[in-house]
């Protein structure tokens, strides 16, 4: 059941940097851009918290610990941007 977890984490992962990238003309709304900080968040903590405990699968929650990072930062900046700029 965590593998699959971690797998479709590291989905939506892939999934944002890649429309992050490059730009597939996917406008997201209010609750969507909610959802994913939520995800995010989450998956940061709860990889972390298993990559500590667990020695199964390390390779795959440290991926989705790197990914998560990176989605995050990229989601913060982008939003960030989106205030600065009105």
């Amino acid at each position: 059941m965590k593998k699959q977890f971690f797998l479709f984490l590291l989905v939506v992962h892939v999934f944002y940097i890649a429309h992050a990238l490059f730009d597939f003309g996917l406008r997201m709304s209010m609750e969507w851009n909610i959802l994913l900080g939520f995800i995010f968040i989450t998956s940061l903590f709860y990889s972390s918290i298993h990559l500590l405990r667990s020695k199964k699968h390390p390779l795959l929650s440290v991926s989705v610990l790197s990914l998560s990072l990176a989605s995050l930062g990229w989601f913060t900046f982008i939003n960030f941007l989106s205030i600065v700029m009105g």
